[in-house]
């Protein structure tokens, strides 16, 4: 199944926590090999979206919340 095909409900949730300013937005742009996040070498400047759905082959389609 593809992006557009997989239901909400039957998507991988993928999460990345920690303290503030450690790079975990730069880490979801590495894995994704996307500008998903902005980030700023200026504390509390990064910015993410709340749901972002993707593929991340080979594991499956899924949303980083």
């Amino acid at each position: 199944m593809g992006l557009n095909d997989t239901p909400v409900g039957e998507r991988l949730n993928i999460g990345f926590f920690g303290c503030r300013n450690v790079g975990k937005s730069s880490l979801v742009n590495a894995v994704t090999n996307q500008d998903i996040s902005v980030v700023s070498e200026i504390k509390g400047t990064t910015t993410d979206p709340v749901k972002k759905s993707m593929e991340l082959l080979p594991l499956r389609t899924c949303n980083y919340n």
